[in-house]
């Protein structure tokens, strides 16, 4: 059995207009500009959030490489080894390549435990040299290592979700079926 075309009522796609008898609805309120900006960042936001965080990593780790690093002297009192003169230059270029590694995009899910490993490590300063971390004792009084130490919350919680965001928007809506 056939339907003619003349027996359906075509589709719209438009929104129905007024109800009879009532006014007509008012215009949609004038966005801001940063209600039109925002959509236009957001799209760009994560790799700019990626790119800066590969990029703190190499700057620091270089910086350690070439032994210019303020953190070198406290990266050595904090290790519960001797450490010789290779270990601050190593270190340096594994956050040169841990940087590369976030910046490329490539092998996320074992990029993740490896830089979560990486700056809970640094959260050592904390627990194994609190004197030079916390101000007369007291946790809640940071030093300026210990400024520097927590800041790495912020980069721990940027590479998670540079890590773990959805390849496409098209599969995360796919999966979300």
């Amino acid at each position: 059995m056939t339907v003619s075309s003349q027996a359906m009522a075509p589709a719209t796609t438009s929104a129905p207009g007024p109800l009879p008898g009532t006014a007509p609805s008012a215009p949609p309120p004038a966005t801001s500009l940063f209600d039109r900006l925002a959509p236009r960042l957001h799209r760009y936001g994560l790799g700019m959030l990626r790119a800066a965080l590969g990029g703190v990593f190499v700057w620091f780790g270089v910086l350690k490489v070439v032994g210019l690093s303020p953190a070198a002297e406290l990266v050595v009192a904090v290790l519960p080894f001797p450490a010789g003169d290779w270990f601050v230059p190593a270190l340096g270029w594994g956050e040169v390549a841990l940087g590369l590694w976030l910046v490329s995009g490539r092998g996320r899910a074992a990029a993740l435990p490896v830089l979560a490993a990486h700056l809970c490590g640094t959260f050592a300063v904390l627990v194994l040299t609190p004197q030079i971390a916390f101000a007369h004792s007291n946790p809640l009084l940071l030093t300026l290592v210990g400024e520097f130490v927590v800041k790495n919350v912020v980069l721990l919680a940027g590479a998670v979700v540079v890590t773990t965001h959805p390849r496409h928007r098209v599969a995360a809506e796919g999966r979300a079926r």
